[in-house]
């Protein structure tokens, strides 16, 4: 069932993307920006830095109604401790999650010459690479994670145009993953699921 819910994400993606395309009042840009991410499983995980950057088509459904389609790279992951044993200290370990993103934003703006925004919506990410790190060692057991995840995203900011065809965007953005990252392999603890809180600048170009 899980499998059918991502194609109808992707394919939902998919159409979206041809719509801002082949219509009138739209832009284009790319983006930067860094995030703090970690995991919502039963380890004691903590913050750790990443980053996302990509582009993005923004198409004006109405006049301060925008559909916002984006393909991004993004680090996510978390530092995390494993659990104490009577014969050993805390081991620190990193896990690095890095992620194609295809996140579908729907987005209010305002009028006048400075634009806040604020919405959300659904993003779909193929995991493209994935490193745990456990003192001097180093794992790659991408096949011990689900290569499909699946967001719900939250945004807020502010463009300021500087140009007839240009705006320089600031937006903060939450993430809130819906899937495990890691398979189910009935062990004790789980990894859970990605959160990241994030700040994005960015540039707009319209066509």
């Amino acid at each position: 069932m899980k499998k059918y819910s991502y194609l109808i994400i992707a394919f939902a993606t998919l159409f979206f993307w041809q719509k801002a395309i082949t219509q009138g009042n739209w832009a284009i840009g790319i983006h930067m920006g860094e995030n703090f991410t970690k995991l919502t499983g039963d380890a004691d995980s903590e913050y750790r830095l990443g980053f996302t950057a990509g582009a993005h088509a923004s198409h004006y459904l109405m006049e301060n109604l925008v559909l916002r389609l984006e393909v991004n790279y993004e680090r996510k992951g978390a530092e995390r401790v494993l659990p104490s044993d009577p014969f050993a200290a805390d081991v620190p370990t990193e896990i690095r999650l890095d992620y194609l993103t295809l996140p579908v934003l729907l987005r209010y703006s305002t009028s006048g010459k400075t634009r806040w925004t604020a919405g959300g919506g659904v993003a779909v990410s193929y995991l493209m690479n994935e490193m745990t790190l456990t003192e001097d060692i180093v794992f790659e057991q991408i096949d011990d994670f689900n290569r499909v995840d699946a967001d719900l995203v939250f945004c807020g900011g502010f463009g300021y145009p500087v140009g007839k065809k240009m705006m320089v965007g600031f937006e903060l953005r939450s993430i809130f993953g819906l899937v495990n990252v890691e398979r189910n392999r009935g062990t004790a603890m789980q990894l859970g699921r990605n959160v990241a809180w994030g700040a994005l600048v960015g540039l707009n170009y319209y066509l």
